[in-house]
This record gives structure tokens, C-alpha cells and sequence, in this order.
């Protein structure tokens, strides 16, 4: 289904495009910032919920700062200082998180419009152009991103990107989930499990990441078996303090551009579990701690961890510090074929 969402400041007409299966599993994307401002999901009851965090009008989307179920690129994640250096050359981009470059400055893909080049009635490919001189990084940057339905209820995402000159590459999707529902407030009660030996602890407050890949055996950062994302959040832990909770990268056991079972995420309240894997090197794991007080979906009210993101990707600053012939480098080649692949399968417990 095809349907108008609104328009932009600049006049533009947003369109959503609702894709689904026969369980009645759907997801709804709208080509501004190829965004997912909803996804239903059958719960226990067969009682379909809105998973997704996200708002009514595209005026919202344009002026929001949390990325809502929107796609990250060129680049996700931090950049130190801002600062790229590729053959020498050192790119300086938008300075807009605490000195550092967040998801690409203030021209990511997720403000802009992206258009749809095929859709049926459990997929749509959307496709963007990001010129080079938006996020100040060498190479006009042309990107896909594929979502689709299975029977089985999986819901994937397909990146595909190319660029005209070697630059950074590594996009991701911004979806905040509550299995709960967009609008039941914590995920503090959700059952986290992450296949992940390792971590990347942050230096300060302003979550630049170390290169070292940390030990999560005897820390809060141990989600090897199942435990409450709340169960240790709050706790006086010097990583926690600096970032208010969760907002790490987790190096996912394995081997990159290999798909790989990373997280499995349960509600007992709902029933929902989700299974999540990827092909990527890390999966920044992010439990909402500035989502802030804002009205969402509905009118609802969205406080600090109403939602939380598992955010596949490079490891965060990777292109600073991992030689760029290594495979966990988001560095690539002038027409070099970037692609990567995410799967969130849904079940009941």
C-alpha cells in the first residue's frame, strides 16, 4: 500500500509505503530518510503491536534530533573531532556531537528525500544520492536500501552503496524498538542476549570509543546469557556514567561479511522476541538514555529508554585507527560495491 504521509518545509511530498506477510506482520516506510516509522508485530495474543518509536507528520521527522527508524549514512556513529584523513588529505567534517561528527553531520540521508525504485507488496528499494560536498567527504556517494517481509516474519534490510572517489562508507538503520509498544514506556524489563565476547569502551562522555576490544567477562557489559537490560544500568559504572546508560559497541563474535545470530531480545510482557543478524563487525547497542521528554505516535509521551537500538555496523572511529586493507575497515575504493545485510526475525515465547 501506498499512501501520502505529508509534505516537507520544502514542499515535497513524503510518501509511506506499508509492506507486509500474511501473519499480518507489517512494516511502513516513508521515502523521507528511507525512515521506518512503523512496524507491527503479532504479540502473543495475536494482538498486533506497533514496535517502532517515531511520529505522525513529517515536519517532526525533519526536526527531530533522535533519528527515529531512519537510515544512517554515509557514515554511522562518531567521528573523532570530525576528522577523516584518506591519501594524506584530512577531511574536516560537521562538528555536531561534543566536538566529535555524529551519523554524518547535519546533511545525513536521514534528512533527506530518497526515492522508491521498486515496491510489491512485501518489499520496496529506495536509492539516494549524498553529493560530496554535503558531508564534507570526498565522492558522491549513491546508495540503496532494500526492505522486505518474509513468511517467516523477517524483517530485512539490504544496503547497497557505491562511491566516485574512495571515502567512508558504512550505513546502518536507526530503529528504536519497545516490544512492549512504541507508547509502553521502559525497555529496562526486555531480555537482552548478545553474542559478543567483546566491547568498545568509550574514552569520556563525549563516546569516542578506545581501539581496544574489551573483555565483557565480570562487567555490566556481559550479556553472553539472558539478562534484564535494567538489571545492571544504573549501577556506579564509570562507562555507564559517561554515557547514561548503554551506548557501546559490541564486537560481534565471528567473522566479518559473514551473516551471523547476534542478539536475541524478549518481552515477557508482550511475548515478542527478536532474533537479529548481520554480516557487519560490530552493533552499536544503545538503550535510548537521550531519547529526552517528547510527544511521539499517537500523543504519546517518550521519556529516556522508551526504546532501545541495536545499530549494526563498522566499529564507531574505525576509519582512524584500522588500516584501511583490513576488512573491518569502512573504507572503500572509488566504485568498490559496499553491502551489508541485517535480518530482525520475530517469534513468540
Amino acid at each position: 500500500m501506498k499512501e501520502v504521509f505529508g509534505k516537507t518545509a520544502k514542499g515535497e511530498m513524503v510518501n509511506a509505503y506499508t509492506i507486509s506477510n500474511k501473519s499480518g506482520m507489517s512494516a511502513t516506510i516513508i521515502d523521507f530518510g528511507a525512515t521506518v516509522i512503523k512496524l507491527l508485530i503479532p504479540d502473543k495474543q495475536k494482538i498486533l503491536r506497533d514496535i517502532q518509536l517515531g511520529y505522525d507528520d513529517v515536519k517532526s521527522y525533519e526536526e527531530g534530533s533522535t533519528f527515529f527508524g531512519a537510515i544512517i549514512g554515509r557514515n554511522a556513529n562518531r567521528i573523532n573531532q570530525g576528522q577523516v584523513t584518506i591519501d594524506g588529505v584530512t577531511y574536516q567534517m560537521d562538528q555536531n556531537d561534543n566536538e566529535n561528527n555524529l551519523h554524518s553531520g547535519l546533511i545525513g540521508v536521514d534528512k533527506k528525500m530518497w526515492t522508491a525504485i521498486s515496491f510489491n507488496d512485501s518489499s520496496i528499494s529506495l536509492i539516494c544520492r549524498c553529493d560530496e560536498s554535503e558531508q564534507k567527504l570526498p565522492g558522491d556517494v549513491t546508495m540503496t536500501v532494500t526492505y522486505s517481509i518474509t513468511e517467516d516474519n523477517e524483517f530485512k534490510i539490504t544496503y547497497d552503496a557505491v562511491s566516485t572517489r574512495k571515502t567512508v562508507i558504512n550505513m546502518t538503520s536507526h530503529m528504536y524498538l519497545n516490544l512492549n509498544g512504541h507508547y509502553k514506556g521502559s525497555i529496562e524489563d526486555h531480555v537482552l542476549t548478545l553474542n559478543a565476547d567483546s566491547y568498545n569502551p568509550v574514552i569520556d562522555s563525549k563516546s569516542i570509543p578506545t581501539e581496544e576490544k574489551a573483555s565483557v567477562e565480570g562487567t555490566v557489559f556481559d550479556f553472553r546469557t539472558p539478562k534484564k537490560i535494567g538489571e545492571d544500568i544504573n549501577k556506579p559504572e564509570k562507562q555507564l556514567e559517561y554515557v547514561g546508560g548503554y551506548d557501546h559497541n559490541y564486537v560481534i563474535n565471528g567473522i566479518t561479511g559473514n551473516i551471523r545470530h547476534f542478539a536475541t531480545v524478549y518481552s515477557p510482557e508482550s511475548g515478542i522476541c527478536m532474533d537479529l543478524y548481520s554480516d557487519q563487525t560490530g552493533t552499536q547497542f544503545y538503550s535510548g538514555n537521550f531519547i529526552g521528554e517528547q510527544k511521539g505516535k499517537g500523543n504519546f509521551e517518550y521519556h529516556n529508554r522508551s526504546g532501545m537500538c541495536l545499530e549494526p555496523q563498522y566499529i564507531p572511529n574505525a576509519m582512524n585507527f584500522i588500516p584501511e586493507d583490513d576488512i573491518d575497515s569502512p573504507i572503500f575504493d572509488a566504485d568498490e560495491h559496499y553491502h551489508t545485510e541485517s535480518i530482525y526475525k520475530f517469534s513468540i515465547k
